[in-house]
């Protein structure tokens, strides 16, 4: 697993056969799991062969408003693969990539490089637009990234949660709470390693996860991802707006479930708050803000060594290995944990500990453990569960087990759609499960 680190410029260079052998076995391996980059590749092979084609006849047979035809024919892919493409190619780019190829003929390059510049101008616009593709090329290009996420679930039992994040793009990233909960994660070559500090009850989880699939949207990046994977051009412009005493300019972006929302300071061009909801959990929505890129951070920050005399809770799973009876068995232990055989209020994996502390606090639990679990199992068995958690997209399922109690079999309390499945599954409050339609699925 990596936090995406394949470049545009690599890209670019796989097509031109311009990389050493290691690289582009390195790169096409990464092609295999990853869908967008693939589509970026495709796009950009669609290009050079059309420039390519254009070369092998003499300039005069071509006008530049063919040209330019040709190549905005090639570029202009359908909306859904603009949607998803993680790699925004600068103009400069482009450019530089059709004059380097080896078949074009001066004369042309010139031409098909206009027509480039021309053609994506559908993409990123003008005066506005520009400014918001800056901040996707921004958002690609930065090295470290930091800022705040606050989650709404739309459930009244649950409280808005802040949460300050800082990535930094050798794998490494720190999430912390506004009560000293810090949880930090290092890419290992096979997945992730980590600590978790949990200073009410002065005790640390080490953790690791390992085979877990090269897939953005199921690593501890995903937030970073939706950032990150922002196409060059928004499907709707909303205009200049007052939010929280600023005036900024929005940009609306639609892909499949998923919306999201950027204001831009007009006078700065910088990115200052987006907003993502999904189609699948209703009244559940994420608020980013505080932005600030390429800030240098120390490699202290991203520590794992543990507080003094803070006590240890390791915990490992094999990521290939969690399946959905995992899930099961956590959502058991907790109804068994609670006096009143309710399941938690949230599944989030950043939040479980202090929900689980203060829950403690207020005498929810029938003991310090689950009846049956002690101190070694009950950490695994709540991990695994998290785990597979962490591995669906977030527009992928929902929860809706808080406030429920274990029983009866009528209530669903969690529900997804599996990859490449056209089936949903559904969990009942009794934990057995069912599979539907996946337009049967609870909205």
């Amino acid at each position: 697993m990596s936090p995406h680190n394949v470049t545009d410029e690599q890209l670019a260079s796989l097509v031109l056969g311009e990389l050493p052998s290691q690289e582009a076995g390195r790169i096409e391996e990464h092609l295999r799991h990853c869908e967008p980059c693939r589509q970026a590749v495709t796009r950009l092979r669609r290009l050079l062969d059309c420039a390519g084609r254009m070369a092998a006849v003499s300039v005069e047979e071509h006008t530049v408003a063919s040209a330019r035809r040709a190549v905005l024919l090639t570029a202009k892919t359908p909306s859904k693969e603009q949607s998803h493409r993680r790699v925004s190619f600068r103009v400069v780019h482009f450019g530089r990539t059709i004059m380097r190829h080896r078949m074009m003929k001066p004369a042309v390059a010139a031409v098909v490089a206009l027509a480039v510049i021309g053609g994506l101008s559908l993409f990123t616009g003008d005066g506005a637009g520009s400014a918001y593709a800056k901040v996707v090329d921004q958002l690609h290009r930065a090295h470290t990234l930091t800022y705040s996420m606050i989650t709404k679930t739309g459930v009244e039992s649950l409280p808005t949660v802040r949460i300050d994040l800082a990535f930094r793009d050798t794998g490494h990233l720190r999430t912390t709470t506004a009560d000293g909960y810090i949880t930090v994660v290092e890419t290992t070559p096979t997945g992730a390693k980590g600590i978790s500090i949990v200073p009410a009850t002065r005790s640390y989880v080490v953790f690791e996860m390992t085979n877990v699939p090269d897939d953005p949207a199921k690593d501890p990046w995903a937030t970073i991802e939706s950032l990150r994977a922002l196409p060059a051009q928004a499907s709707r412009v909303l205009g200049r707006r007052q939010i929280d005493g600023r005036t900024l300019d929005g940009f609306l972006i639609q892909e499949d479930d998923a919306t999201a929302t950027v204001w831009i300071d007009p006078k700065t061009g910088q990115l200052v708050r987006a907003e993502l909801e999904f189609a699948n959990a209703p009244g559940m929505s994420v608020i980013l803000s505080d932005f600030q890129f390429d800030v240098p951070l120390d490699d202290a920050f991203f520590s794992l060594q543990p507080p003094a005399g803070y006590v240890a809770v390791e915990v490992s799973a094999d990521a290939s290995q969690v399946t959905e009876q995992d899930f099961i068995d956590f959502l058991r232990l907790w109804s068994n944990w609670t006096v009143d055989a309710s399941f938690p209020p949230t599944v989030s994996g950043v939040e479980i500990a202090r929900v689980a502390v203060q829950m403690a606090r207020e005498g929810k639990f029938v003991g310090p453990y689950a009846p049956a679990y002690g101190a070694e199992r009950q950490p695994q068995v709540m991990y695994r569960g998290m785990v597979f958690i962490g591995q669906l997209p977030a527009a992928a399922w929902r929860y809706a087990g808080q406030n429920v109690c274990f029983g009866d079999p009528t209530v669903p309390i969690f529900w997804y759609q599996p990859a490449g499945s056209a089936t949903g599954r559904i969990v009942y409050a009794d934990l057995h499960v069912v599979d539907v339609p996946a337009t049967s699925l609870p909205k």
